[in-house]
């Protein structure tokens, strides 16, 4: 089984927010700084732009996004997007901090030009942010800049929580 995520690409166009388009802000905010109620964020996900896409969003589909992704955005939109399912986020353009904050999640974000204009809505495409390679149907392949390999080793351990507990179980293991 390969560790490179494929799947079905959910477009999105330019200047999504983040806030208040992705999730709404709004009604997370009455919880914030509680821990995430990753079935309420999965249930507002994307649902103001695509109506369908709680409903039909599968695991290990992929977000396909414009220029500006994901702007104004707190923790709980990447939350929301990992809970959904998607592997991976390939986008035009986004903030820094949405990449970060999504890795700490273990939600790959990659920068990939032109990828909005070479994926339709529904295709199955494949993006590897080992390798920033991102493969499109016609087998034609885009390139994003690739992970270094601490942001690989977070991505596959499902987070920055995760990595960390592993790492610190395995160094007092090593010490006992």
């Amino acid at each position: 089984m390969s560790d490179i995520p494929k799947g079905r690409a959910w477009k999105f166009g330019d200047d999504v927010c983040g806030d208040d388009g992705i999730i709404d802000f709004s009604i997370v905010r009455e919880g914030f700084g509680k821990e995430f109620d990753e079935d309420a964020l999965r249930a507002m996900c994307f649902r103001r732009l695509r109506p369908e896409f709680p409903e039909q969003v599968r695991k290990g589909d992929i977000v396909v996004g414009g220029h500006n992704f994901a702007h104004h955005n707190h923790v709980e939109v990447s939350v929301a997007i990992r809970a959904s399912g998607i592997a991976v986020v390939v986008v035009e353009s986004c903030e820094a901090v949405f990449i970060r904050r999504a890795l700490n999640t273990g939600l790959p974000v990659m920068i990939c030009p032109g990828i909005s204009t070479a994926v339709q809505d529904g295709e199955v495409i494949s993006a590897d942010p080992a390798t920033g390679a991102v493969t499109l149907p016609s087998g034609r392949m885009l390139h994003a800049r690739p992970f270094s390999p601490r942001m690989v080793q977070i991505w596959k351990a499902g987070g920055v929580i995760p990595l960390l507990e592993r790492e610190f179980a395995a160094r007092r293991a090593a010490q006992e």
